[in-house]
């Protein structure tokens, strides 16, 4: 099958805004670009006798100022199409697999091979900067498990609260939880995205990490907002990809959306300034947001979205496989 060409849809422009940026740099052995076809594979490995209707709802990666998805290719016995929810812009391939679920087959695969490339960016100047007309409302309201108020609110006024500065409220934010927060995934609660789990236990994921980020910036009145992927590994040129990778963005006038990766800071604090206000190319964004509504799904708002949602019959499935795999184009 031929590679389908795929419209942008532009969602971020994250800008630098002080001169420690301009002190920062990204290493020397880091892609400054890179471009990898990025199979998502999904496999439903017992499909119930019963099954009538089987549906299927896999993330695409976006396009913005930094990443483009040049196109993508479906294999498998599925039609699809493309749907877009209506609150972040998500787009998503929507398989109907209730023909080969009738059929009896005992299992079910589908491929899709992403072709997406992504530049590093570290923004040092408002001359980069694209016009902030993004609607930020709804990232300053709170989410399932990201309040804004409470310890949340509390801690976000001790760190930051003397400062008048946003960017000085946000910079503050991220040291604090960098310095402060352990990157662990041992025990139980963690990879929730539960702001008041890492606020409490100092320790979690990626999703942890960021969602204390964005909700005590919400705290504050800063618009954040979670950003959803995969790590591509700096020193492969191909893979497999065991899980996904999350970071956040916060709005600032007149630059627009400012990225940080508090979780890898803490990893490597030798990257804590780089990962203020710029990302690098090893990675890929998929969704945007918390709470999300699967468009056409019976299925309530998902906390996040990165791995494939199944229903069979109008009900969730969790019988589901997903492997990913990655290689660099040149």
């Amino acid at each position: 099958m031929a590679w389908g060409a795929v419209a942008g849809l532009v969602f971020l422009s994250g800008m630098a805004l002080w001169p420690a940026f301009q002190r920062a740099s990204l290493r020397p052995e880091e892609n400054s670009t890179r471009e990898v076809r990025f199979r998502y594979r999904v496999t439903i490995p017992s499909v119930p006798s019963s099954a009538r209707r089987v549906m299927v709802w896999a993330p695409m990666p976006f396009t913005d100022t930094y990443q483009t998805l040049n196109g993508f290719e479906v294999r498998g016995p599925a039609t699809y199409t493309i749907a877009e929810e209506p609150e972040y812009g998500n787009r998503f391939l929507v398989f109907d697999l209730s023909p080969a679920a009738t059929s009896k087959r005992d299992s079910i695969l589908v491929e899709i091979d992403y072709r997406v490339s992504r530049r590093r960016y570290r923004v040092v100047s408002g001359t980069n900067a694209h016009p902030p007309n993004a609607n930020t409302d709804k990232f300053l309201r709170p989410s399932g498990l990201i309040p804004i108020d409470g310890r949340i609110a509390a801690e976000a006024a001790t760190v930051a609260g003397r400062f008048d500065d946003p960017m000085r409220q946000a910079r503050a934010l991220y040291d604090h939880i960098v310095e402060s927060v352990l990157y662990d995934k041992s025990g139980h609660g963690w990879g929730k995205g539960d702001a008041v789990y890492a606020c409490d236990f100092r320790k979690g994921n990626c999703t942890d990490f960021h969602s204390l980020f964005i909700g005590e910036s919400r705290a504050l009145g800063i618009p954040a907002r979670f950003v959803m992927g995969f790590p591509l590994p700096a020193r492969q040129k191909n893979g497999s990809i065991p899980g996904y990778h999350c970071w956040a963005e916060f709005f600032v006038e007149p630059y627009g959306w400012v990225p940080i990766d508090a979780s890898e800071a803490q990893k490597d604090r030798s990257r804590q300034e780089e990962l203020f206000g710029g990302l690098d190319a090893n990675r890929i964004g998929f969704t945007i947001g918390r709470d999300i509504r699967l468009p056409g799904a019976s299925s309530g708002p998902l906390n996040y979205v990165i791995y494939p949602h199944v229903e069979i019959d109008g009900q969730a499935y969790s019988n589901v496989r997903a492997e990913f795999e990655f290689s660099d184009a040149n």
